[in-house]
């Protein structure tokens, strides 16, 4: 064998390590952390009736983050059949795909096989907790999650070529976890429920829009006609960016105002530093997309903050 075919194949990673790239492994927490965030919620609004499962949060948990692997491995799948990753430089970063099927290390047909057999066994969880819930609201919003997440890219339905990626994203990692993880303890629902995801929807749609700012170029070449696309790069990287990070604060306070959630909630503005980076990045750089790493990176983690700041707060409600 050749020494630049060895080297080649010691460099490549190994399967496990392929698979979870694949999965896009860094992007969980934000299909994790609204679980979270749902699941403790109760501790501070108090339902009537309202008892704890850690059975039923770990099978919600995991439900939701095995649709969240499918709709990853299908969106890879579908934006290597529509050219956006092909002609994406980026790959194994925070945008522009895994790379895997592009540099041949995983077949395009196992990321398909991958992401109905991770929907499949989603699907057996959720009926599972549609049968111990009242009512067919758990079947109705894991039906709403696992089709938002595969037409996401997938024809004909394409969300994210028509303009409508970044409010299903915002739904999908935002509003229905939330209130399917809280429905999933509470048994019931509340339009609190609601103002209390909307942070958390407002930074999920922050990250994608970041990662759209740097894979415009790429995108608008595929004809992935998303958002940052429609409206340019420019007014992209400053009003939407600007808009975002201020509705994502916000809808904390407007959360706190109206009871939704806890006041202790509000530490999380100590993360204004990370919402500056964004900003500011994103504002001087929008033109130099491979100079908007840190302004990405920033985006995850103040969606991270933010999650682990409402539940954290939640739980201390419990001990009051």
């Amino acid at each position: 064998m050749a020494r630049g075919e060895m080297a080649g194949r010691q460099g490549r990673p190994g399967t496990p390590l392929r698979i979870l790239l694949a999965t896009r492994v860094h992007f969980w927490p934000v299909s994790i952390l609204p679980v979270l965030v749902g699941s403790t919620l109760p501790f501070w609004l108090r339902p009537e009736g309202f008892v704890w499962s850690s059975g039923r949060f770990a099978v919600t948990l995991l439900a939701v983050l095995l649709i969240h692997i499918a709709s990853n491995l299908a969106n890879e799948y579908h934006d290597d059949r529509s050219a956006a990753d092909r002609v994406n430089p980026r790959h194994g970063s925070l945008s522009g795909g895994s790379g895997l099927i592009q540099a041949g290390a995983l077949p395009a047909g196992a990321f398909l096989a991958g992401a109905i057999a991770c929907y499949a066994a989603a699907a057996g969880l959720g009926l599972w907790l549609n049968a111990v819930l009242p009512g067919n609201l758990a079947l109705v919003l894991g039906v709403v999650g696992v089709l938002g997440g595969y037409f996401y890219t997938a024809p004909p339905l394409k969300l994210s070529h028509r303009g409508l990626g970044e409010v299903a994203v915002a739904l999908l990692f935002g509003v229905l976890p939330v209130v399917g993880a809280y429905f999933v303890q509470a048994r019931t629902v509340s339009w609190q429920v609601v103002v209390a995801s909307l942070p958390l929807s407002f930074a999920v749609a922050l990250v994608l829009w970041v990662n759209e700012i740097v894979d415009a170029v790429p995108d608008a070449a595929a004809g992935k006609a998303t958002l940052v696309t429609r409206v340019g790069a420019r007014a992209a990287g400053r009003w939407g960016v600007l808009a975002l990070t201020t509705l994502a604060f916000a809808s904390l306070f407007l959360a706190v105002f109206t009871a939704s959630l806890i006041p202790l909630t509000l530490v999380a503005v100590l993360a204004f530093g990370l919402a500056r980076t964004v900003v500011v990045d994103c504002w001087s750089r929008h033109a130099r997309p491979a100079d908007l790493a840190a302004a990405q990176r920033a985006a995850l983690k103040l969606h991270a903050v933010l999650g682990v700041v409402i539940a954290l707060s939640a739980l201390v409600a419990a001990g009051g």
